[in-house]
């Protein structure tokens, strides 16, 4: 079952206090290899999926763009490099922070607000809003759908939002988004990911483990997310206004197939 706020008052697992998103996962975010990348790092995979927001989303220098969640502003720092006018929104000032410290150390101009996706702050329109890297799906489809609907109040008539994904129903389930793995990280330590799909929900439950020299465990908390087929989406995202969807396999603009590394869906407004 997806986080219910109401019924509790322990935090929900993506808060700042949930014990997911914090120094641990962007420890665990910088790994030597990861899912269908081969030994891909971290900075190369950062510039191939910018390039690849260009091109989908059809921007150029000077366009305005909305990158939610930001995290600690990896997508938002790369776009800014190229020139675009980069607003990041996130809910973890932890992670702002960090966004911030990394655009001044590149030169990067990027606004970074602190705000939940549910209820965006007041923006201008944009040009496009980016969903990067398996964000979206933490809450109730309710609630899901309430993110997109804001998504497309904050873009300009025919703008576009990008969402991109490498976990899959079909990755999952045929195993090249393995139910256990263990990757090395830049730091030195290994991180242990576990997690398993719930045919009913089709939310997937999950963990991650980061693990020192000496075999010390340091967990993240558990976490769940609803993972959306490629059909599913693009009707989640009419519901929330969209005209047309069109569902790719890879940053070239291969149309989507089951067998595909990525989902990547981009509406226009």
């Amino acid at each position: 079952m997806p986080c219910d706020e109401s019924a509790s008052r322990q935090s929900c697992w993506w808060e700042p206090e949930g014990g997911f998103f914090g120094e641990l996962y962007m420890e665990a975010d910088d790994s030597l290899r990861t899912f269908f990348e081969g030994e891909t790092g971290l900075g190369d995979r950062t510039e191939a999926e910018a390039e690849g927001v260009l091109s989908l989303c059809g921007l150029a220098a000077g366009s305005r763009v909305l990158d939610c969640p930001s995290g600690y502003g990896r997508h938002s720092v790369a776009l800014a490099g190229r020139g675009l006018d980069v607003t990041g929104v996130d809910i973890n000032p932890l992670f702002l922070a960090d966004a911030r410290e990394r655009a001044k150390e590149t030169g990067a101009s990027v606004r970074f607000v602190e705000g939940d996706m549910r209820k965006l702050p007041g923006l201008d329109p944009m040009d496009a809003v980016i969903n990067m890297f398996y964000s979206f799906g933490f809450f109730t489809q309710k609630e899901d759908l309430e993110v997109l609907r804001g998504f497309h109040r904050v873009l300009r008539p025919g703008g576009r939002f990008l969402m991109h994904t490498m976990v899959t129903i079909p990755a999952l389930r045929d195993g090249r988004v393995p139910a256990e793995e263990r990757r090395g990280l830049s730091s030195g330590r290994n991180l242990i990911s576990r997690r398993r799909l719930d045919p009913d929900s089709s939310r997937e439950h999950g963990e991650w483990v980061v693990v020192d020299r000496d075999g010390t465990e340091f967990p993240l908390a558990p976490y769940d997310m609803r993972i959306y087929t490629d059909r599913e989406f693009a009707d989640l995202c009419r519901a929330a206004g969209f005209g047309a969807a069109r569902c790719y396999g890879d940053w070239d603009g291969t149309p989507y197939q089951d067998s595909s590394p990525y989902l990547i869906v981009v509406a226009t407004k």
